[in-house]
């Protein structure tokens, strides 16, 4: 009897190993099913001359990067996109019952870039914007979410002391970390009172190649911190800003599912997108602001390459509107021949030559000044412990006058500085016409600057 006994043990120990696995495998094939139910739209983010774009993620293969099947899944019209009818702004999507997340948790959308599409080395941050809205199922409305339910961003890097400011130790970047110290995690809260905590954290630095990929943590939770919250929509607003470009993003949505069905979740999209205005799938190029005249391709710099674009819309006799407005240099609402040959005495490079190594632009200097306005931008000033942001507008011969100044935070790792007691600004080094020059002026009352010293020097002051 005792060999029959122990084979039945063994065949119940198998069976129960058996079924274990077909349990295991069910429940992987369910994690799978849900996972893929739970899409989302990744923002694409991407720099052009002196400003930051984002856009839908559309590289084929990538998750997040499915606008079409997306689209067609939460039952918007033929050609409509998921953009906010009333202002224009872009909407993501994202699902907190996407895994490993859990019912109300979510690493989306991400954030990421392709190649060359941001600089080497570029440091990426959020700032949040506006209040948080909440779409009622029972009522079909937007309206402000229940009392004490928020959504928080966690995963954003507060810069520590650790925090290197060298230029030189920062690959020309403004700011950069030392190796294994990135900063330390920080949080957001987006309530129906607008924004808590903190609203601007560092979201990653790109690689070498401009590459950037990163997510973030969505937690719907209450104001005790904990996780949970009522079924429907939830709705946040962003935009992304860089250490290497004066413009932002435009603001953006990301629009959060809690636990609707496909047809619900499409009913809260639908009551922000509308109906489609045409059908173009790609959004319309965004005009881009001109850092320096004559820069028509927006790479920073003006060259041959320039010269010739112009030269072109000559040739064609194009009209200048708000897109190619860059062209007309001298603004004289015509484009001719006359702003190719300003445009190559602009030329910021010797012959008009594309470099090996490319120059300083307004991009990595905390000041730059243009001639044809007469327009003095500090784009960092440090006072004591404070920093600003300013604009003077020269006057008269070697007087400025300050137009507009603003509460900052550091950006450069060379700012202007400026001494309360002496009253003298000093710029270490001010961008113009190709050309680096370190700059003394002083206050002379009345919101007054003269301008006392000027030498040109070589590139970004050491």
């Amino acid at each position: 009897m005792t060999r029959p006994r122990q084979e039945l043990h063994r065949m119940e120990n198998q069976a129960f190993k058996t079924n274990r696995i077909r349990f295991y495998l069910l429940a992987v094939a369910l994690i799978l099913s849900q996972e893929a139910s739970a899409q989302h739209l990744d923002v694409e983010v991407r720099g052009e001359g002196n400003a930051l774009f984002v856009g839908y993620c559309r590289t084929p293969g990538v998750v997040g990067c499915d606008l079409g099947e997306l689209t067609q899944t939460l039952q918007l019209p033929v050609g409509a996109l998921p953009k906010e009818t009333s202002t224009g702004k872009l909407i993501f999507l994202a699902d907190f019952r996407d895994l490993p997340g859990g019912d109300f948790r979510t690493k989306n959308p991400g954030f990421q870039s392709i190649q060359n599409g941001l600089l080497p080395n570029e440091l990426l941050s959020y700032r949040a914007l506006g209040a948080l809205k909440y779409w009622d199922p029972a009522l079909s409305s937007w309206r402000n979410p229940p009392h004490g339910v928020q959504i928080t961003l966690f995963g954003g890097l507060e810069a520590n002391a650790e925090v290197i400011r060298d230029f030189s130790e920062c690959a020309g970047q403004l700011l950069c970390f030392s190796d294994g110290s990135f900063g330390i995690d920080g949080s957001t809260v987006f309530s129906a009172d607008g924004i808590l905590g903190n609203p601007e954290l560092v979201v990653d630095i790109t690689n070498n190649n401009g590459i950037l990929h990163t997510h973030l943590s969505f937690f719907l939770e209450n104001q005790q911190g904990e996780i949970g919250g009522p079924v429907g929509a939830y709705l946040v607003e962003m935009q992304l800003i860089s250490n290497a470009r004066f413009f932002p993003s435009e603001p953006f949505l990301i629009l959060f599912n809690a636990g609707l069905d496909e047809t619900a979740f499409a009913a809260a999209l639908a009551a922000l997108a509308g109906k489609p205005s045409d059908t173009d799938p790609d959004p319309p190029r965004p005009i881009i602001p001109v850092s320096i005249p004559g820069d028509v391709d927006l790479d920073s710099d003006v060259d041959r390459i320039d010269v010739a674009l112009i030269l072109l819309a000559a040739q064609n006799n194009e009209p200048v509107n708000p897109g190619n407005a860059m062209l007309d240099v001298n603004d004289d609402g015509v484009i001719d021949r006359t702003d190719a040959s300003l445009a190559k005495d602009l030329c910021t490079l010797r012959l008009c030559n594309i470099p090996i190594i490319a120059p300083a632009t307004v991009l990595n200097v905390a000041a730059a000044y243009d001639q044809n306005t007469g327009t003095l931008n500090l784009n960092d000033i440090q006072v004591s412990n404070q920093h600003y942001r300013a604009q003077l507008q020269l006057q008269d011969e070697n007087i400025f006058v300050l137009n507009t100044v603003q509460i900052d935070k550091p950006r450069y790792a060379i700012p202007v500085r400026y001494d309360i007691e002496s009253g003298i600004l000093e710029i270490p080094s001010v961008y113009t016409q190709g050309k680096n020059y370190k700059a003394i002026l002083r206050n002379i009352g009345d919101s007054k600057f003269q301008l006392e010293h000027l030498e040109e020097i070589g590139g970004v002051s050491e």
